[in-house]
Parts: C-alpha cells; sequence; structure tokens
C-alpha cells in the first residue's frame, strides 16, 4: 500500500482530473503508484523488465479508463486490479513463450528435458520462500503484507470472494512453514537443537 502522499479522497480528485485530460494529475498518480506496483507487479512474474512493462501498460489503461472508475473501492484498489490483471496476462505470455521455446528446442534437436526444468524451479525455490507458492496464493500474501491490503481490499483486486482469500491466505501460511521447515532442517537449524 502507499505509505505516502494523497489520501484517497484525494485520489478519487486526481483521478476525476486524469479522467478530464490533465495532464499532471496523471503524472501525480504515476509517480505515487509506479514503485508499488513494480514491486508487486515483480514478485508476481519475476522479470524486472516485463514488471516495468505491465506497470507501463497499467499506467496507461488507468489513463484511458479512469472515467470508469464507479467509486467502489479505494482507488488504490482500483489500480491493483487492473495491476492483477495485466501480471496474471503476462504470466501467461511468459508460459506459452516457455512452451514454445521447449518446443522449437526439441525440433531443433537439443531436448528440452522435465529434469532441467525441475533444477531450474528448485533454485527458484531457495531464493525466496514466497516463490514456492502457488500464483494465487503468494499474491494474497503479497498484497497483505507487502502492500497493507485488507482481506476485503484483496477480494476485489483478485476479483474472489473473501472467503476464498481467507482460504488462500491460510493454505499460504501452511506451505510457507513446511517450507521453511524443510529449509531449517537442511540447514541444521529445526527446533529442539
Amino acid at each position: 500500500m502507499l505509505r505516502e502522499g494523497p489520501g484517497d479522497h484525494e485520489q478519487r480528485l486526481l483521478l476525476a482530473s486524469v479522467a478530464a485530460g490533465d495532464r499532471k494529475a496523471f503524472e501525480t498518480l504515476f509517480r505515487l503508484y509506479f514503485r508499488p506496483l513494480f514491486a508487486y507487479v515483480v514478485k508476481l512474474i519475476h522479470d524486472a523488465g516485463r514488471a516495468e512493462e505491465v506497470v507501463n501498460d497499467v499506467m496507461l489503461e488507468l489513463w484511458r479508463q479512469a472515467g470508469g472508475f464507479q467509486g467502489e473501492s479505494k482507488v488504490s484498489t482500483w489500480i491493483f486490479g487492473i495491476a492483477h490483471n495485466k501480471a496474471l496476462n503476462a504470466v501467461r505470455l511468459r508460459r506459452d513463450e516457455a512452451d514454445l521455446e521447449a518446443a522449437e528446442s526439441i525440433a531443433n534437436g537439443k531436448p528440452h528435458t522435465l529434469e532441467q526444468a525441475a533444477a531450474r524451479e528448485l533454485r527458484e525455490k531457495f531464493a525466496a520462500a514466497l516463490r514456492a507458492l502457488p500464483l494465487d496464493q503468494r499474491e494474497v500474501v503479497e498484497l497483505a503484507l507487502y502492500h497493507e491490503f485488507g482481506y476485503e481490499e484483496i477480494a476485489r483486486i483478485v476479483r474472489c470472494p473473501l472467503n476464498t482469500v481467507k482460504t488462500r491466505m491460510f493454505y499460504a501460511r501452511q506451505k510457507l512453514h513446511a517450507l521453511l521447515a524443510d529449509l531449517a532442517a537442511d540447514f541444521g537449524l529445526e527446533q529442539g537443537r
């Protein structure tokens, strides 16, 4: 969530000005949201270059759709909802590209083995415990911990029922606990030692 800057009321006024074509209001919102959106998106898609492109797409969408804001949520919730959709599209595109790359390497006589993919995935899991979570669980954790959204706001952003957000958080906590326990055991840090 945003730690400094205008509150929701002021952001609503800025958004209304953007809808009227005010570039300065847009620049203000751009400066306010670029970093938090980038932090959110890069943690979901794990590619800084693409994350920057996604955030720029989000801001372009904000410029185009500012007049479509209905006021049913905070401005931040609405903007992060746009980011959520754009990030999911980027993840899907990345998977499609990876599938195409694997097919091309097989066609060229360079087999792309499941073992290679598993080894790469294992390295990524050690890089950060959060990255080991499924996307739907990881994003609720990211939104709650790093952006300080409440469960109701998260439900609006990811467009699912409140209880689904709570369930995802529950399972994410369980998986994080198990993963961290396994990592602790690997390094001889288990409880009771």
